[in-house]
């Protein structure tokens, strides 16, 4: 499986940076917050790092199947007495000597069953390891898009609420024209003061969340920022494609990462039981050794050179009880292995019959939304029509209005539900990357 590791950040990535720049505060588009995600992100940064660190273990795995040589070697001052009685701190010995030895011993495994399935069990993980990674990856891509639409939300919901306060404030002023030329009564002016002075409180709220979301934003790009692209009207809302949910049922259960790992690690449980079934069994290692002592006793210098190899043979008989507690153990957690993967299995069937649904549902959720943004605004006309002829009081006005502002608050959301839920369902599908953060980023305006 081909893995995309984030690479360095490029000089169109530069290029970019400088023009974003060029009008006072940054600009960013989706792809350009995707790349310094990747650049600054922590939690991004410590996830590679805790992959490249879990692929050692491959490595570790295999070292138990290869030789082992080690070089030993000692230096010693040696004193001896022929009396032991007569020693004394006053009459050393006469009889010191030096002595150095250096040995080499090498030892391959012949036949250790135990090893070879924990080899097996190190390849299973280290594909569950590239499977897992694929999944982070996935779902950093999904974390940055959110956080990217979060803002486009809060500046929407921002705009909205500005524009809401203008014309109930407008309204207002209207009002108090009106009722000073005695028009109408005292009551419609409480009433049009009221719904402003709720509207100023709702447009402090939409300023604090959308620098919420900024600030957010920045922790994951480690760029401060004022604002983001936003999304083109006409940006394309259709339904998911293939348009037949077993496709994308059959592509979760064949490429999904989650599913993947859930797998491998299934293969790895199965080695570690095999690994401690045959810890029962005896083991037969190859061993080479060599020595080399020097002596330098006045009376007896000499040396001693030995090597030999040999083959050694280990029976385990009995060890407490501990080699069939952890046999039965490893038994037991192959089983649980097996029903976290059966059970991952049935939640990618699920989530992705559920996310084709509400993609779908997205799609006339924004036509829906669209419509409602024109009956709002002939309902507005109306009642001020109605208002002015006096068929209408001054709170029909301002619910009129509220019914507005809140259709395209409503459509604004359905449209990013969409992109979101639509990327959420590549997720599930095994088969969101890059190119569809690109595609995603085609759709915001250039400033």
């Amino acid at each position: 499986m081909k893995l995309n590791i984030p690479k360095k950040t490029t000089l169109a990535l530069a290029l970019s940076l400088i023009s974003s720049t060029s009008f006072g505060a940054e600009y960013l588009n989706l792809s350009t917050t995707l790349e310094q995600a990747i650049q600054n992100d922590p939690q991004w940064a410590a996830t590679r790092h805790g992959y490249k660190a879990n692929k050692e273990n491959i490595h570790l795995a295999s070292a138990g199947l290869k030789p082992t040589a080690q070089v030993k070697g000692s230096i010693a001052r040696n004193a001896s007495d022929s009396d032991p009685s007569a020693r004394s701190l006053l009459s050393p010995s006469d009889d010191n000597y030096n002595s150095s030895s250096i040995g080499a011993s090498i030892s391959q495994p012949l036949f250790r069953l135990d090893r070879w399935h924990s080899y097996q069990e190190g390849k299973a993980n280290d594909k569950r390891f590239d499977a897992a990674f694929n999944a982070d990856q996935q779902a950093f891509y999904l974390r940055v898009v959110k956080a990217y639409l979060d803002v486009l939300r809060a500046e929407e919901n921002q705009q909205f609420r500005d524009a809401e306060k203008s014309a109930i404030k407008r309204q207002l002023e209207q009002t108090e024209q009106r009722f000073n030329v005695g028009l109408i009564a005292n009551t419609d002016v409480q009433e049009a003061q009221a719904a402003f002075d709720i509207s100023s409180v709702q447009h402090i709220i939409a300023e604090q969340d959308l620098a919420l979301t900024l600030q957010n934003l920045e922790t994951l790009t480690g760029s401060p920022m004022e604002s983001v692209a936003p999304l083109k009207a006409n940006a394309p809302i259709s339904p998911p494609q293939p348009t037949d949910v077993k496709q994308w049922t059959k592509s979760a259960l064949t490429t999904n990462p989650e599913l993947i790992a859930a797998g491998h690690a299934k293969d790895a449980a199965l080695a570690v039981y095999k690994s401690k079934r045959s810890s029962h069994l005896p083991t037969l290692d190859l061993i080479g050794t060599y020595s080399d002592g020097h002596t330098t006793n006045n009376s007896s210098p000499g040396s001693n050179e030995s090597s030999g190899i040999s083959i050694n043979l280990e029976i385990p008989l009995y060890t407490g009880g501990t080699t069939s507690a952890k046999r039965r153990q490893a038994k037991q957690l192959q089983f649980q292995a097996e029903d976290n993967y059966n059970l991952k299995k049935r939640e990618i069937i699920r989530n992705t019959s559920n996310l084709y649904r509400v993609v779908n549902t997205d799609v006339s959720r924004v036509l829906a939304q669209k419509q409602s943004i024109r009956s709002a605004q002939a309902a507005l006309e109306a009642t001020e029509a109605g208002y002015d002829a006096g068929t209408r009081t001054i709170v029909d006005v301002l619910s009129a209005q509220q019914a507005l502002y809140g259709a395209k608050r409503d459509y604004a959301n359905a449209r990013y539900d969409y992109i979101f839920d639509l990327l959420q369902l590549k997720q599930t599908a095994g088969t969101l990357d890059a190119e569809d953060i690109t595609e995603i980023n085609s759709w915001l305006a250039t400033k």
